[in-house]
Protein backbone atom coordinates (compact mmCIF):
# COMPACT_ATOMS: atom_id res chain seq x y z
CA UNK A 1 0.00 0.00 0.00
CA UNK A 2 1.44 3.39 -1.02
CA UNK A 3 1.84 6.30 1.38
CA UNK A 4 0.57 9.86 0.95
CA UNK A 5 4.09 11.10 0.20
CA UNK A 6 4.68 8.38 -2.40
CA UNK A 7 1.50 9.28 -4.27
CA UNK A 8 2.31 12.99 -3.98
CA UNK A 9 5.77 12.41 -5.46
CA UNK A 10 4.39 10.25 -8.27
CA UNK A 11 1.88 12.97 -9.19
CA UNK A 12 4.62 15.60 -9.03
CA UNK A 13 6.67 13.68 -11.59
CA UNK A 14 3.80 14.20 -14.04
CA UNK A 15 2.90 17.80 -13.19
CA UNK A 16 6.17 19.45 -12.07
CA UNK A 17 4.74 21.53 -9.20
CA UNK A 18 8.09 23.29 -8.81
CA UNK A 19 7.14 25.29 -11.93
CA UNK A 20 3.95 26.63 -10.32
CA UNK A 21 3.89 30.26 -9.13
CA UNK A 22 4.78 30.94 -5.51
CA UNK A 23 1.21 31.91 -4.59
CA UNK A 24 -0.19 28.54 -5.69
CA UNK A 25 -0.18 26.03 -2.77
CA UNK A 26 0.30 22.89 -4.85
CA UNK A 27 1.37 19.60 -3.30
CA UNK A 28 0.40 18.14 0.07
CA UNK A 29 -1.77 20.67 1.92
CA UNK A 30 -3.29 18.59 4.74
CA UNK A 31 -2.38 15.28 6.34
CA UNK A 32 0.37 12.87 7.30
CA UNK A 33 2.96 12.18 4.56
CA UNK A 34 3.64 8.75 6.05
CA UNK A 35 -0.01 7.65 6.23
CA UNK A 36 -0.93 4.66 4.09
CA UNK A 37 -3.45 5.17 1.29
CA UNK A 38 -6.01 2.52 0.49
CA UNK A 39 -8.65 4.80 -1.03
CA UNK A 40 -8.40 7.96 -3.15
CA UNK A 41 -10.95 10.59 -4.23
CA UNK A 42 -10.56 13.30 -6.88
CA UNK A 43 -12.54 16.55 -6.98
CA UNK A 44 -12.65 19.84 -8.85
CA UNK A 45 -12.98 21.91 -5.67
CA UNK A 46 -13.31 21.11 -1.98
CA UNK A 47 -16.78 22.56 -1.47
CA UNK A 48 -19.46 21.74 1.09
CA UNK A 49 -20.98 18.95 -0.98
CA UNK A 50 -17.63 17.24 -1.51
CA UNK A 51 -16.79 17.34 2.20
CA UNK A 52 -20.23 16.05 3.18
CA UNK A 53 -19.90 13.17 0.69
CA UNK A 54 -16.52 12.24 2.13
CA UNK A 55 -17.79 12.37 5.69
CA UNK A 56 -20.36 9.75 4.66
CA UNK A 57 -17.83 7.67 2.70
CA UNK A 58 -14.33 8.58 3.91
CA UNK A 59 -11.16 8.04 1.91
CA UNK A 60 -7.51 8.24 2.89
CA UNK A 61 -6.51 10.82 0.30
CA UNK A 62 -8.32 13.55 -1.64
CA UNK A 63 -6.72 15.06 -4.75
CA UNK A 64 -8.19 18.44 -5.66
CA UNK A 65 -7.65 20.85 -8.54
CA UNK A 66 -8.69 24.10 -6.82
CA UNK A 67 -6.64 24.63 -3.65
CA UNK A 68 -8.62 24.65 -0.41
CA UNK A 69 -6.40 27.10 1.50
CA UNK A 70 -4.70 29.80 -0.59
CA UNK A 71 -2.93 31.59 2.27
CA UNK A 72 -1.66 30.67 5.76
CA UNK A 73 -4.35 30.63 8.46
CA UNK A 74 -4.14 30.98 12.24
CA UNK A 75 -7.20 29.02 13.29
CA UNK A 76 -9.30 26.06 12.15
CA UNK A 77 -12.78 26.13 13.65
CA UNK A 78 -16.20 24.81 12.73
CA UNK A 79 -18.58 26.81 10.58
CA UNK A 80 -18.77 27.43 6.85
CA UNK A 81 -15.44 28.48 5.38
CA UNK A 82 -12.40 27.01 3.71
CA UNK A 83 -10.79 26.70 7.14
CA UNK A 84 -13.82 24.85 8.48
CA UNK A 85 -13.71 22.43 5.56
CA UNK A 86 -10.03 21.84 6.27
CA UNK A 87 -10.93 21.06 9.89
CA UNK A 88 -13.57 18.58 8.79
CA UNK A 89 -11.15 16.78 6.46
CA UNK A 90 -8.55 16.53 9.20
CA UNK A 91 -11.16 15.25 11.66
CA UNK A 92 -12.13 12.57 9.11
CA UNK A 93 -8.49 11.55 8.68
CA UNK A 94 -8.37 12.62 5.01
CA UNK A 95 -5.13 13.97 3.55
CA UNK A 96 -5.36 16.61 0.81
CA UNK A 97 -3.12 17.04 -2.25
CA UNK A 98 -3.46 20.02 -4.61
CA UNK A 99 -2.51 20.10 -8.30
CA UNK A 100 -3.55 23.40 -9.87
CA UNK A 101 -1.47 25.56 -12.22
CA UNK A 102 1.04 22.72 -12.45
CA UNK A 103 -1.76 20.54 -13.84
CA UNK A 104 -2.85 23.36 -16.15
CA UNK A 105 0.52 23.31 -17.92
CA UNK A 106 1.18 19.55 -17.63
CA UNK A 107 1.06 17.39 -20.72
CA UNK A 108 -2.54 16.21 -21.06
CA UNK A 109 -3.63 18.59 -18.29
CA UNK A 110 -6.30 21.28 -18.11
CA UNK A 111 -4.96 23.47 -20.92
CA UNK A 112 -4.41 20.57 -23.33
CA UNK A 113 -7.87 19.22 -22.50
CA UNK A 114 -9.48 22.56 -23.33
CA UNK A 115 -7.55 22.76 -26.61
CA UNK A 116 -8.94 19.33 -27.55
CA UNK A 117 -12.51 20.60 -27.15
CA UNK A 118 -11.87 22.93 -30.09
CA UNK A 119 -9.90 20.37 -32.12
CA UNK A 120 -6.92 22.68 -32.37
CA UNK A 121 -4.04 21.63 -34.59
CA UNK A 122 -0.33 22.32 -34.17
CA UNK A 123 -0.88 23.23 -30.52
CA UNK A 124 1.83 24.98 -28.52
CA UNK A 125 2.05 26.67 -25.08
CA UNK A 126 1.95 30.42 -24.66
CA UNK A 127 1.83 32.99 -21.90
CA UNK A 128 4.75 31.89 -19.77
CA UNK A 129 6.88 34.97 -20.34
CA UNK A 130 4.47 37.58 -19.04
CA UNK A 131 3.84 38.71 -15.48
CA UNK A 132 0.30 38.21 -14.24
CA UNK A 133 -1.44 38.33 -10.84
CA UNK A 134 -2.58 34.98 -9.53
CA UNK A 135 -2.53 32.83 -12.64
CA UNK A 136 -4.54 35.15 -14.82
CA UNK A 137 -7.12 36.31 -12.27
CA UNK A 138 -7.94 40.03 -12.22
CA UNK A 139 -7.44 39.74 -8.46
CA UNK A 140 -6.19 37.00 -6.19
CA UNK A 141 -8.63 34.44 -4.73
CA UNK A 142 -8.53 36.50 -1.53
CA UNK A 143 -8.51 39.96 -3.07
CA UNK A 144 -4.78 40.72 -3.12
CA UNK A 145 -2.86 42.30 -5.94
CA UNK A 146 0.67 40.90 -5.64
CA UNK A 147 2.12 39.87 -8.99
CA UNK A 148 4.23 36.84 -9.81
CA UNK A 149 5.45 35.09 -12.91
CA UNK A 150 3.04 32.54 -14.32
CA UNK A 151 3.98 29.38 -16.22
CA UNK A 152 2.80 28.88 -19.83
CA UNK A 153 -0.66 27.55 -19.00
CA UNK A 154 -2.17 28.87 -22.24
CA UNK A 155 -2.41 26.90 -25.48
CA UNK A 156 -2.66 28.21 -29.03
CA UNK A 157 -3.32 26.33 -32.24
CA UNK A 158 -4.81 26.36 -35.71
CA UNK A 159 -8.60 26.80 -35.90
CA UNK A 160 -10.62 26.71 -39.10
CA UNK A 161 -13.89 28.61 -38.72
CA UNK A 162 -15.55 31.90 -37.87
CA UNK A 163 -16.18 33.42 -34.47
CA UNK A 164 -19.78 32.33 -34.93
CA UNK A 165 -18.62 28.73 -35.36
CA UNK A 166 -16.48 29.07 -32.23
CA UNK A 167 -19.50 30.43 -30.34
CA UNK A 168 -21.62 27.45 -31.44
CA UNK A 169 -18.90 24.94 -30.51
CA UNK A 170 -18.60 26.50 -27.07
CA UNK A 171 -22.37 26.39 -26.51
CA UNK A 172 -22.42 22.72 -27.55
CA UNK A 173 -19.55 21.87 -25.21
CA UNK A 174 -20.53 23.90 -22.14
CA UNK A 175 -24.07 25.16 -22.66
CA UNK A 176 -25.23 28.65 -23.55
CA UNK A 177 -26.11 29.74 -20.00
CA UNK A 178 -23.72 32.53 -19.07
CA UNK A 179 -21.79 32.32 -22.35
CA UNK A 180 -20.42 35.70 -23.45
CA UNK A 181 -18.87 36.56 -26.82
CA UNK A 182 -17.06 39.76 -27.76
CA UNK A 183 -16.33 40.42 -31.43
CA UNK A 184 -17.88 40.15 -34.88
CA UNK A 185 -19.20 36.61 -35.30
CA UNK A 186 -18.55 36.83 -39.07
CA UNK A 187 -14.80 37.14 -38.49
CA UNK A 188 -12.81 34.17 -39.79
CA UNK A 189 -10.30 32.80 -37.30
CA UNK A 190 -6.99 31.14 -38.06
CA UNK A 191 -5.42 30.94 -34.60
CA UNK A 192 -7.27 30.24 -31.36
CA UNK A 193 -5.86 30.63 -27.84
CA UNK A 194 -7.32 28.97 -24.76
CA UNK A 195 -6.60 29.50 -21.06
CA UNK A 196 -8.45 27.42 -18.44
CA UNK A 197 -9.98 29.23 -15.48
CA UNK A 198 -9.40 32.97 -15.19
CA UNK A 199 -7.28 34.03 -18.13
CA UNK A 200 -8.17 37.70 -18.58
CA UNK A 201 -4.64 38.91 -17.94
CA UNK A 202 -3.40 36.69 -20.77
CA UNK A 203 -5.16 38.97 -23.27
CA UNK A 204 -2.03 40.91 -24.23
CA UNK A 205 -0.07 37.70 -24.82
CA UNK A 206 -2.96 36.04 -26.67
CA UNK A 207 -3.35 39.02 -29.00
CA UNK A 208 0.21 38.47 -30.18
CA UNK A 209 -0.42 34.88 -31.26
CA UNK A 210 -4.16 34.41 -31.91
CA UNK A 211 -7.34 35.88 -33.35
CA UNK A 212 -9.56 34.81 -30.45
CA UNK A 213 -9.23 33.70 -26.83
CA UNK A 214 -11.42 31.27 -24.91
CA UNK A 215 -11.19 31.76 -21.14
CA UNK A 216 -13.27 32.66 -18.10
CA UNK A 217 -13.87 35.63 -15.80
CA UNK A 218 -13.24 38.37 -18.36
CA UNK A 219 -14.28 41.81 -17.11
CA UNK A 220 -15.80 44.56 -19.26
CA UNK A 221 -12.60 46.59 -19.35
CA UNK A 222 -10.50 43.57 -20.25
CA UNK A 223 -12.89 42.77 -23.11
CA UNK A 224 -12.60 46.35 -24.37
CA UNK A 225 -8.82 46.05 -24.33
CA UNK A 226 -9.06 42.79 -26.28
CA UNK A 227 -11.20 44.43 -28.96
CA UNK A 228 -8.69 47.28 -29.21
CA UNK A 229 -6.01 44.66 -29.83
CA UNK A 230 -8.12 42.88 -32.46
CA UNK A 231 -8.72 39.86 -30.22
CA UNK A 232 -12.17 38.26 -29.97
CA UNK A 233 -13.20 36.81 -26.60
CA UNK A 234 -15.36 33.79 -25.85
CA UNK A 235 -16.09 33.42 -22.12
CA UNK A 236 -18.13 30.37 -21.09
CA UNK A 237 -17.18 30.83 -17.41
CA UNK A 238 -14.33 29.97 -15.09
CA UNK A 239 -15.44 26.47 -14.13
CA UNK A 240 -16.63 25.51 -17.62
CA UNK A 241 -13.17 25.98 -19.12
CA UNK A 242 -11.72 23.66 -16.46
CA UNK A 243 -14.26 20.82 -16.74
CA UNK A 244 -12.54 18.95 -19.63
CA UNK A 245 -9.40 18.84 -17.54
CA UNK A 246 -11.14 17.14 -14.65
CA UNK A 247 -11.60 13.96 -16.68
CA UNK A 248 -7.91 14.11 -17.47
CA UNK A 249 -7.06 14.59 -13.78
CA UNK A 250 -8.99 11.46 -12.82
CA UNK A 251 -7.13 9.52 -15.51
CA UNK A 252 -3.78 10.84 -14.33
CA UNK A 253 -4.41 9.98 -10.69
CA UNK A 254 -5.70 6.55 -11.77
CA UNK A 255 -2.30 5.85 -13.31
CA UNK A 256 -0.79 6.24 -9.84
CA UNK A 257 -3.47 4.75 -7.58
CA UNK A 258 -7.00 3.40 -7.92
CA UNK A 259 -9.56 6.21 -7.73
CA UNK A 260 -12.34 4.89 -5.55
CA UNK A 261 -14.40 8.11 -5.52
CA UNK A 262 -14.67 10.32 -8.63
CA UNK A 263 -16.20 13.52 -7.25
CA UNK A 264 -15.35 15.74 -10.22
CA UNK A 265 -19.03 15.64 -11.22
CA UNK A 266 -19.80 17.84 -8.20
CA UNK A 267 -19.68 21.15 -10.04
CA UNK A 268 -18.29 24.13 -8.08
CA UNK A 269 -20.07 26.70 -10.27
CA UNK A 270 -21.20 29.63 -8.12
CA UNK A 271 -23.51 31.23 -10.70
CA UNK A 272 -26.98 29.89 -11.54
Amino acid sequence: MATVSEITRALAELTQPEEAPEWDPVGLQLGDPDAQVGSVAVCHEVNEEVVARLEEQPVDLLVTYHPLLFTPVNRLVTGRSAQARAYRLIRAGISLVVTHTDFDMAEGGTADSLAKVYQLLDVSPFGGDHVSPFGGDDVSPLGGAEESRVPPIGRVGDFDGSLGVLDAMTADAFGSNGLRVSGDRRTELEKLAVVPGSGASFIEAAAEVADALVTGDVSHHRAVRALDLGLAIVDPGHVATERPGMEALVRMVSEISDVTHDLTGIDPTTWS
